[in-house]
């Protein structure tokens, strides 16, 4: 077993660990605008970031595909705060542009949001249910 060991590649393991320190860093959410936790749902993702806004934190929602929404739920479980916004279901939500979903108050880092979205594909029509969560940094 020491042989084998000893016989792997130094850069091989360098460029390994590089590659997996690079993909957690990636989905820490540090500087408050990365993307945490997007869930796939058939063709679409629907990423979630945020902004400062006037008076409080101003979620942004970002699709990985065109998307018309019929409705939105935005919960805070460990506060039993939940926010239900209904869409108009045709509105187009262009793909990878961000969309601001509203501006709460009391936002601070460490809650972990979740927000449900429900509508259709553009192109082609699809009902689609997708969950995505976000942590506040």
């Amino acid at each position: 077993m020491k042989k084998y060991i000893s016989k792997i590649n130094p850069v091989l393991l360098v460029l390994l660990f590089s590659v997996l320190l690079l993909i957690s860093a990636g989905c820490k959410g540090d500087d408050g605008n990365s993307i945490t936790n997007p869930l796939v749902n058939g063709s679409v993702t629907i990423s979630i970031s945020t902004q400062q806004g006037q008076q409080g934190v101003v979620f942004i929602a970002t699709p990985s595909a065109a998307v018309k929404i019929s409705k939105l739920t935005v919960s805070l479980p460990a506060q039993q705060f939940n926010d239900v916004i209904q869409g108009d279901g045709t509105t187009v939500f262009n793909a990878n542009q961000g969309a601001e979903i509203n501006e709460y108050t009391g936002v601070v880092s460490g809650q972990q949001w979740t927000f449900q979205f429900e509508g259709n594909l553009v192109s082609n029509n699809q009902a689609f249910n997708v969950t995505s969560k976000y942590t506040i940094p």
